[in-house]
């Protein structure tokens, strides 16, 4: 009977089987099979857990939000410093105005809504990694900021492109995490 799915219940025994015997593999397949069904199930289970909170952005996305929010007329950022008063007030105060909004349009003594708690709980997930170390493309390169301009948003570009790690708690410090493959940044 190829192909049948055997399970628990139609593998029981009443006796002790031989270890090496071909009912003895039939049930190491069956709870084999019931461990991956387990595990894939407990990835959905994380997963649909995660897009129900307000998750930090993915890698493609926080790149296109910095590229985005980083003004047309300039070709990079001047320093470190100017690049953390940018992640400070464009990239972390960007749900500033609908906060205030939700806020505003919050009655007293009512729960929150859901959007409102959503962006208070991303903004302060974003304000925690920031203050940890977060990865971010290097807007202080100018070679780096004309890559990301001319990029379309394809995950599989991302090595070519050259990050830092910034936080908030050491304004001075800046440490390259990846340098970037691209050939026009190999001589920066």
């Amino acid at each position: 009977m190829g192909g049948k799915k055997h399970t628990s219940k139609t593998l029981i025994q009443k006796d002790a089987m031989h270890p090496k015997s071909r009912h003895a593999f039939q049930k190491a397949r069956v709870m084999l099979r019931q461990w991956r069904l387990n595990e894939a199930k407990h990835v959905r289970d994380r997963q649909k857990s995660a897009k129900g909170t307000a998750a930090p952005l993915t890698t493609v996305d926080r790149i296109m939000t910095f590229v985005l929010l980083l003004p047309e007329d300039k070709s990079h950022l001047p320093d470190l410093y100017a690049f953390h008063d940018f992640i400070s007030t464009f990239y972390l105060g960007r749900h500033d105005e609908e906060l205030a909004m939700l806020r505003k349009e919050q009655r007293p003594g009512r729960l929150k809504s859901k959007r409102l708690m959503e962006l208070e709980d991303l903004q302060a997930a974003e304000q925690q990694e920031y203050r940890e170390g977060i990865d971010v493309p290097d807007l202080c390169n100018e070679t780096n900021v004309a890559l990301l301009r001319e990029w379309k948003g394809d995950p599989q570009a991302i090595p070519l492109f050259r990050f830092v790690r910034i936080s908030s708690s050491d304004r001075d410090l800046c440490r390259v995490v990846q340098p970037g493959t691209h050939k026009r940044l190999q001589g920066v």
